[in-house]
């Protein structure tokens, strides 16, 4: 109940102000350097945000990809001779 008390309380302060920047050109000021640091402050914190998740992920794949089954090369042993296969009437074939 309390904060709903504080927030009331700021509501009416801002109002205030918006009334007072009517008369006043240094309260509009005021606010207006408020809403640029706001959305400033907002950018930074949303910038470092997704910083903090993209190095979050990348950690996260390369967990996955380690976790994976290591694929080796298949080597085959073998002569290097060519064996052919003879054919009996291999002209008969069409």
């Amino acid at each position: 109940m309390n904060y709903l008390r504080e927030n009331h309380r700021v509501s009416q302060i801002s109002g205030l102000l918006l009334g007072f920047s009517l008369y006043s050109y240094r309260v509009r000021e005021l606010l207006v350097c408020w809403l640029f640091f706001s959305l400033l402050f907002v950018l930074l914190a949303l910038l470092i945000l997704g910083g903090v998740l993209a190095c979050h992920a990348g950690e996260c794949v390369a967990v996955w990809m380690r976790t994976t089954a290591p694929v080796s090369p298949a080597l085959v042993l073998g002569s290097a001779e060519l064996h052919l296969k003879t054919i009996p009437d291999a002209r008969r074939l069409k």
